[in-house]
């Protein structure tokens, strides 16, 4: 809107109604502490309403408060101020990162949905294309909060030596090209998420448990799966995801999740889809990787520590047994004077 009235964002926000005095730049900020995207006390919702004509539901629509229950855990609502980021980071979500599709914003001037701030939205199934998550001639990572309507890229080259800016990318956002989406797998599995983002109250529940357990099956994924497992999939996904695969060979004490790029997320739920959504999901699980054998296979050993300081939270029934498998300690024996006797944990 800011854009579309030449104004500046501050100027906008204060027009409707999202800033009042003292607030500063931080409250329409991407995230951080005091951002409004977390959502809005409901005075604030009315008095946003008030000077826009919506609602005050539509205003809490268009933050975190929306996925609260579904995609969001819980305890965003109560979570503090400095809490709120570590809980949109559990829920599996860094609102910093943006995936887009160049056709829609072309179509909509600029405007995206919140959803696109999400894992759980990778696809454009309109237009058929995975959504950008970075310029794809320069790979400057596109980030939350820059003006995509009528924005360029601002990627850029130095110098070696001189440190002088020899080369600036200056790709429009709009006429970006996205790669084509013909992975049936993750288009159906799209659906189900866009659905599932759009859930009711009474659909909650289930919505909930499919986003956790997708979550869980998908950091299993990136610790122990292998781009063979990815068979179907689209090149740009296989790709990005044995680059990973070859990245994380190289470090000790497994795969550093938080360098996972948006498309090796989407590889990691293609094949936690396959987990979470077989009819067995135990077996699934371990024909990828065995997890349930002791003493433990070595390349087990980082997500079982892994798991041991974070465990996956708000998982169902359904994946109760490979997450209690993955964490639980080595079995013990009781020798014959009732003690127990330890066995090894790891080969």
């Amino acid at each position: 809107m800011a854009a579309g009235y030449e104004v500046s964002r501050m100027h906008m926000a204060e027009a409707c109604g999202l800033l009042r005095h003292p607030d500063g730049p931080s409250r329409i900020a991407a995230s951080g502490p005091t951002s409004a995207v977390y959502g809005l006390g409901d005075a604030d919702a009315v008095r946003v309403g008030r000077a826009t004509g919506l609602s005050a539901c539509e205003v809490q629509a268009m933050t975190w408060s929306r996925f609260v229950g579904t995609a969001v855990r819980s305890e965003l609502i109560e979570a503090s101020p400095r809490e709120r980021f570590r809980v949109m980071k559990a829920s599996w979500i860094d609102p910093r990162e943006l995936r887009f599709c160049p056709s829609c914003i072309d179509e909509k001037d600029g405007r995206w949905p919140l959803e696109w701030c999400t894992p759980w939205a990778f696809a454009c199934l309109r237009h058929g294309c995975y959504l950008l998550a970075e310029c794809p001639t320069c790979r400057t990572p596109i980030r939350a909060g820059i003006r995509l309507g009528q924005g360029v890229c601002r990627g850029f080259e130095k110098h070696h030596l001189t440190d002088a800016v020899t080369w600036r990318c200056g790709m429009e956002y709009r006429k970006m090209q996205a790669p084509d989406l013909q992975d049936k797998l993750l288009a159906y599995l799209q659906r189900l998420l866009d659905s599932h983002l759009s859930s009711t109250r009474l659909e909650f529940v289930h919505a909930r448990g499919d986003f956790a357990d997708l979550a869980a099956m998908a950091e299993f994924a990136l610790f122990l799966a292998a781009p063979e497992h990815l068979d179907g999939a689209d090149p740009v996904v296989v790709q990005s995801f044995a680059e990973f695969r070859r990245r994380s060979a190289l470090t000790h004490g497994g795969p550093m999740l938080e360098e996972a790029e948006p498309m090796v997320r989407t590889a990691g739920l293609r094949i936690a889809s396959q987990i979470v959504f077989s009819d067995n999901p135990w077996a699934t699980a371990r024909a990828i990787a065995d997890f349930a054998s002791r003493p433990l296979a070595s390349r087990a050993r980082p997500l079982h520590e892994a798991w041991l300081k974070r465990p996956p939270q708000d998982t169902t029934e359904r994946l109760e047994g490979i997450v209690r498998s993955v964490r639980i300690a080595a079995p013990s024996t009781r020798g014959p004077d009732g003690r127990i006797l330890e066995r090894a944990l790891y080969e």
